[in-house]
């Protein structure tokens, strides 16, 4: 005589249900948890200037180059950063000011130094390649 088993071996079934409401939930934590109005910009204009327009020689620009190490100078002169600002209004005075970035100079060093130009009151800067 055979007995049947009480239990047949069948797999259980998982159901999706729990693990959709599951992600739709940490989907609803992450979009409130999120805050999208701290971003920070940097207001850009790009002007095309005529090459034959004379400059004043009472403002000549000051063209301020950032190297790959960091290090800033003004028209050659070496200047660290915390008086870049103070040494422009000093001795550049309503001139405009060119910022380059050469021989691999990082991006953050470029936004930190516009950073604290900004902050220094120095807006009339324009930035500009190699």
């Amino acid at each position: 005589m055979q007995f049947r088993s009480r239990y047949r071996s069948t797999s259980p079934v998982i159901g999706l249900t729990p693990l959709i409401d599951v992600v739709f939930i940490l989907l609803v934590f992450f979009m409130l948890a999120s805050s999208f109005l701290d971003w920070r910009g940097y207001e850009m204009s790009v002007s095309v200037q005529d090459k034959s327009a004379s400059v004043s020689a009472d403002n000549p620009p000051a063209l301020v180059r950032i190297d790959g190490s960091g290090a800033i100078t003004i028209n050659g002169d070496v200047v660290p950063l915390d008086s870049l600002p103070a040494r422009l209004q000093r001795d550049y005075a309503n001139a405009q000011v060119h910022l380059q970035p050469v021989n691999g100079a990082k991006l953050q060093i470029l936004v930190h130094v516009m950073d604290v130009l900004g902050r220094g009151g120095i807006h009339n800067v324009d930035l500009i390649e190699q």
